[in-house]
Parts: C-alpha cells; structure tokens; sequence
C-alpha cells in the first residue's frame, strides 16, 4: 500500500503538470514566490518621490517559500509545496541562500529607514537595496528556472538568467 502512495506522489509530479502550474520541472521550484521581494522592490523604488511608501517598507517581514504559498490564493500551492519538498538538494541550496541574502538585505534596509526615515538619505537608502535586490532577484530566478547553477557567481550572468527566461 505504501508503495502505491509513493509511485502516485511521484506521477503527479510530471513535467506537464509543473510546467502547466508554473514550476520548473528540474528545480521543482515557482517562481512566483519572487513576489513576496518584487512588491517591496516596487515600494523601495518609490520612496525617493513618495517618501510616504517607507512606512510599507517597514510593515514587510520576510516569508519563507512554505509560508508565501500558504498565505497565497495560488491556484496550485499544494502541488507547489509537495514540489518543494521533493527539490533537488542542490538547487534548494542556492534557492535558499539568495533568499537568506535577500532577506538580509531587506532587514537591514528596515534598519536604515527606521533610522533615516523622512530625511533625504531615506531615498538613497531605498535605491540602493532596490538595486541590490534587482540584481538577487534575477539570480534567484535564474537558480529557480535551471539558468545558473553555480554557487559563487562565476558562471551564467543575471542578464543571462533572463535572457533565457525571455526566450522560453
């Protein structure tokens, strides 16, 4: 019996139905989760010309991949989790490292904007963790859709990673 429930949860993961719920097939990863950086990337943009949005900035936390999915009205999550817990080791890794990175960056540049809030360096602050956050962004897609695959930086470029998502 239990063999039977292993090879059913192993089938319903074929490539098809992955792709078809937007999760790469070899990573068993979604990028959707990207959302969760995306949106305060959007917020930290504004604030030098609407320094209103910082106090959005300050409400973010970070959200693990579980935790993302399982507060989202995605369609799929269930297939998305079961996909997660069955990712390969190594591509799990790095995922999970950008996002630590990520993360990092985010809660220090809470820090800053606590700090600096309403002042001019607010805006300077917010750019800079824009842009930091662009660049990890696209190199966690790029892990997340089976583009890079190094773990120091040395191979497949950002522009690379999205590139290829581009001619997908």
């Amino acid at each position: 019996m239990l063999d039977v429930v292993r090879q059913d949860s192993t089938t319903a993961l074929t490539p098809e139905r992955l792709r078809a719920a937007n999760i790469h097939p070899d990573t068993r990863l979604a990028t959707d989760y990207l959302n969760h950086f995306n949106e305060v990337i959007m917020l930290l943009e504004l604030v030098p010309t609407m320094p209103d949005c910082v106090d959005d900035v300050l409400a973010w936390q970070p959200a693990s991949y579980q935790q993302h999915f399982n507060r989202s009205h995605y369609r799929d999550k269930d297939l998305v989790l079961q996909a997660f817990a069955e990712a390969p080791v190594g591509s799990r890794r790095r995922f999970l490292a950008f996002v630590a990175e990520m993360d990092t960056v985010m809660l220090d540049t809470i820090a800053q904007l606590r700090t600096h809030a309403g002042t001019p360096m607010a805006g300077y602050i917010a750019e800079e963790a824009s842009d930091r956050l662009k660049h990890l962004a696209a190199r966690t897609s790029g892990v997340m859709n089976a583009v890079i695959h190094d773990d120091e930086g040395d191979g497949a470029s950002a522009q690379d990673a999205i590139d290829a998502l581009m001619t997908r």
